[in-house]
């Protein structure tokens, strides 16, 4: 976020562009990581990825400029299939099934000024781009004791965008999302009391995902800008027949 807000004042000065936000959906993949997906096991973790799950959301995007903006999303995913993992030297297995609805807030800082303008120098219609940010995660049918089926999470990662026509927009990512928990099975006895154990090293759970997503730009800002007046067209009066004659 620091980083993200730097950033900002560095090139707040930019050129403006005509649209303040984009709306659109989104659809991806997940994966996740934690106490019986361990990525420190690559084995177990290549054969668990058979469990990715699809994911849903929608994007509200607020643009400061062609570099910098502010993104609202909303997505609905879940952790389930049936996960091989280990515990000590035991081999086991486990069926999941935590549905999960996900908010976050991110700052995302664009590496090119993304405009269709090809008479501008050093504007693209494509831009790498990364972000960061928080939100958080309802997970409805997990219940442990005490009830904590909400908990906090951290957002991260990076992508590309492409302006694909005037005002549509084209977006893929790799989004991680780092919990500040260890709820992401949806089964109390996976979670992990403090100290952490040797299963989940961190006692945080990861969800990971590649995703593809469509926006449409709206909210024009208001021009300042000077607008020389038009010309105003003058009317010659119609000579009448009776007048010619007379002159003639």
């Amino acid at each position: 976020m620091s980083l993200f807000f730097v950033l900002f004042f560095l090139s707040v000065a930019g050129q403006e562009d005509p649209y303040k936000a984009e709306f659109g959906a989104n659809i991806g993949m997940n994966i996740y990581a934690g106490d019986v997906n361990a990525i420190a096991d690559l084995n177990l973790f290549s054969k668990n990825m058979a469990n990715l799950q699809p994911d849903l959301g929608l994007t509200f995007r607020y643009r400061f400029n062609k570099r910098l903006a502010l993104k609202f999303g909303y997505d609905y995913s879940k952790v389930g299939g049936m996960y091989h993992y280990r515990d000590g030297n035991n081999a086991f297995q486990v069926k999941l099934n935590n549905p999960l609805h996900l908010v976050d807030l991110v700052g995302e800082f664009n590496f090119f000024d993304l405009e269709n303008n090809p008479y501008k120098r050093f504007s693209k219609k494509y831009s790498p781009f990364i972000f960061a940010g928080a939100g958080s995660v309802w997970m409805p049918q997990y219940q442990n004791s005490p009830n904590q089926n909400v908990a906090f999470l951290a957002s991260f990662g990076f992508g590309v965008k492409a302006k694909i026509a005037e005002r549509i927009n084209l977006n893929l990512q790799f989004a991680n999302k780092w919990l500040l928990g260890d709820g992401l099975e949806g089964k109390s006895q996976f979670d992990n009391p403090f100290p952490p154990t040797h299963l989940n090293g961190m006692n945080n759970d990861l969800l990971s995902g590649i995703s593809i997503g469509i926006t449409y730009d709206f909210w024009m800002k208001n021009c300042d800008c000077y607008q020389p007046e038009q010309p105003q067209k003058i009317k010659t009066p119609k000579i009448k027949k009776r007048d010619n004659k007379r002159k003639r």
